[in-house]
């Protein structure tokens, strides 16, 4: 369940984060996606702690089972990245606790909206970020691996 699932910030290259990134890349291989990049996506794990992003872990007792981080890209625009929930801990509503965190955190870093993009073939995460209030938008970041780009007004709640 999700109520038993703590939310911690952390680090991205913890050896917690590093495992559930490797677990999230695996289950992209094996769905047929090609990454281009790897899980970091480009990003590095500066850019997913303060002051200019933040890095999530979810826990189960003494398991990491979640993880995603933000980043700003630039002062008043901030981008989930590498949301993951292990599916040992899906069907519950962490992965929608943990889009609202995240974006807690990109209000706290001063962000206005955040943007998200996801794969072609991740239609469980489509449906998550259209009914948790993002709308399509065209390609922001040229990411090779997307085929999905997002966007929320967060003054809009």
């Amino acid at each position: 369940m999700a109520a038993d699932v703590e939310l911690r910030t952390d680090s991205a290259d913890s050896a917690e984060s590093v495992r559930l990134l490797v677990a999230y890349e695996a289950e992209l291989v094996s769905l047929g996606v090609t990454l281009n990049h790897g899980w970091s996506g480009g990003v590095t794990p500066e850019q997913l702690r303060a002051p200019l992003g933040a890095w999530l872990l979810g826990w189960r007792a003494e398991e990491a089972v979640a993880c995603g981080g933000v980043r700003l890209l630039s002062p008043d625009v901030a981008e989930i990245k590498r949301m993951y929930v292990d599916p040992s801990a899906r069907g519950g509503g962490l992965a929608r606790r943990l889009v609202a965190r995240l974006e807690s955190e990109a209000a706290a870093l001063g962000a206005a909206v955040v943007r998200l993009d996801t794969g072609r073939d991740m239609t469980p995460a489509v449906t998550l970020y259209r009914s948790s209030g993002y709308r399509e938008v065209e390609d922001y970041n040229g990411n090779p691996d997307a085929g999905w780009w997002f966007e929320k007004d967060l003054r809009r709640g």
